[in-house]
């Protein structure tokens, strides 16, 4: 009876203090998304951490776990700037007491006990809050003793570090860092902006975050990237139909073919070469398509997917649905566009002609054509914005201007197309003969082994 009493009275405490969090939008419920299998199927290795996990879904990976001996020196480097090695109890206390708002942040059900919960909590907190300190102007102020040179800054220059850091489920809620912030280095006024704003340079953004509350580091990339997004959508689609029955969820032209209807191919750029941070443009009435210039470096296909994963749970989740960004989708458009963009190599090689696409991994015009398709594969076309699908309206609508272009570059394109499928075929072909080798080897093998048992042991 009087363990029925404890373990109600438990429950109380526990839901009260959500309820509270809940209240003050400290914690966001279901924050942390699990990719869905439409996504993940696709590729399978590219939602899961190479180096770093964050969090308890990845925690214990065989994989993973020579980063851990640096996340215990990040970890001594931050309570060494303030003397608090005695705070690390404190810290853990205080995450205990938010066990409940910890889990409901997480779609997936944590198998860790609550111990071990708030120790990885504290833990991978006070990694990334070393991360996020060193470099900044925060590292001045508060320096590590001894001038001492933090681990951090050469963990920031480990590229699939900071991929890592933007998986959607190799996550932790962005309150704990508050609540371990204050625990260190002391309180601070708008506590979330000043370490969304702390956190921004990690990936590469400049300037500040206008968004207040954000969930975790993933949010913090993608807010930062919806800032300019607003008030970018005017398209310029005079008499085109928009009602919803009559729009074209995908575009029916690859590059090459607009090209030969008359449209002209641009590329957007920006000074920081940020992907994604512009949105398309199409201008019906000058045939110019705008589309922003898309850097291909070895984490591009791990970032792009997260967005797109993130992008897929903020539609499933409705939140700030009031938002114009919320609606657009664009990294889940800018997939499907590059996939209908490109349906053979010279439409890649077409967009690096436009410096749409800017390679700098050495990959071949007809990988980049799978690529761009994976990308796409699984993709749920429901949640992007009208406007956008207005576009592929207008694209698909537009009319040839000179055929005599059309009759000079579609052959050469069929050319290309014919071109992938032979080698395509080829390799399948050596595929099948090496398999073929494998297997007369195989039964030589087997009629080898056959001989030698019949000439020692005769019937």
């Amino acid at each position: 009876m009087e363990e029925e009493t404890n373990r109600q009275e438990r429950w109380m405490q526990t839901t009260n203090e959500l309820l509270g969090a809940v209240r003050k939008e400290t914690c966001q419920p279901y924050s942390i998304p699990v990719v869905p299998d439409e996504l993940r199927k696709s590729n399978e290795t590219a939602y899961m951490p190479k180096v770093v996990s964050i969090g308890p879904i990845y925690k214990g990976k065989k994989e993973l776990l020579p980063m851990e001996e640096i996340k215990w020196r990040c970890l001594t480097s931050l309570l060494s700037r303030t003397f608090g090695q005695d705070t690390i109890a404190t810290c853990l206390d205080t995450v205990i007491k938010s066990d409940a708002a910890v889990r409901a942040s997480y779609v997936d059900e944590i198998a860790l006990d609550r111990y071990e919960l708030a120790t990885t909590m504290v833990f991978d907190g006070c990694f990334l809050l070393e991360l996020i300190i060193c470099d900044s102007k925060l590292d001045s102020e508060i320096p590590i003793p001894f001038n001492v040179i933090s681990p951090g800054k050469e963990v920031k220059e480990m590229e699939y570090v900071i991929s890592d850091l933007m998986l959607p489920d190799n996550q932790i809620p962005i309150f704990i860092l508050e609540k371990l912030f204050e625990k260190v280095l002391g309180s601070s006024n708008q506590m979330r902006e000043f370490i969304q704003n702390l956190a921004l340079p990690l990936f590469g953004y400049s300037g500040k975050l206008m968004v207040k509350s954000t969930s975790h580091f993933l949010d913090v990339a993608y807010s930062y990237l919806e800032m300019g997004w607003m008030g970018e959508t005017e398209v310029n689609l005079s008499s085109v139909a928009t009602e919803t029955n009559l729009q074209e969820k995908h575009l029916s032209r690859c590059a090459t073919r607009l090209k030969a209807a008359g449209i002209t191919i641009q590329s957007l750029q920006n000074d920081d070469n940020i992907n994604f941070k512009l949105t398309t443009h199409f201008n019906k009435s000058k045939g110019i398509l705008k589309i922003p210039r898309l850097i291909i470096t070895q984490t591009t296909e791990v970032k792009w997917r997260s967005f797109i994963a993130w992008e897929h749970q903020k539609n499933k989740l409705k939140t700030r649905s009031f938002l114009v960004a919320d609606r657009l989708s664009i990294c889940t458009f800018s997939a499907l566009l590059f996939r209908d963009l490109i349906c053979c190599s010279g439409d890649v090689q077409l967009l690096k002609d436009r410096r749409v696409i800017e390679d700098h991994t050495n990959t071949s015009n007809r990988d980049l054509v799978a690529f761009f398709h994976s990308m796409a594969s699984g993709a749920d076309h429901g949640i992007i914005d009208q406007q956008l699908t207005t576009m592929f309206n207008a694209l698909n609508a537009f009319p040839t201007n000179n055929y005599l272009t059309k009759i000079y570059i579609l052959p050469r394109h069929y050319f290309s197309k014919i071109s992938d499928w032979c080698y395509s075929f080829y390799q399948y072909l050596k595929t099948g003969y090496i398999f073929s080798a494998y297997f007369l080897s195989f039964l030589t093998f087997v009629q080898t082994c056959y001989t030698i048992i019949a000439y020692h042991f005769p019937k």
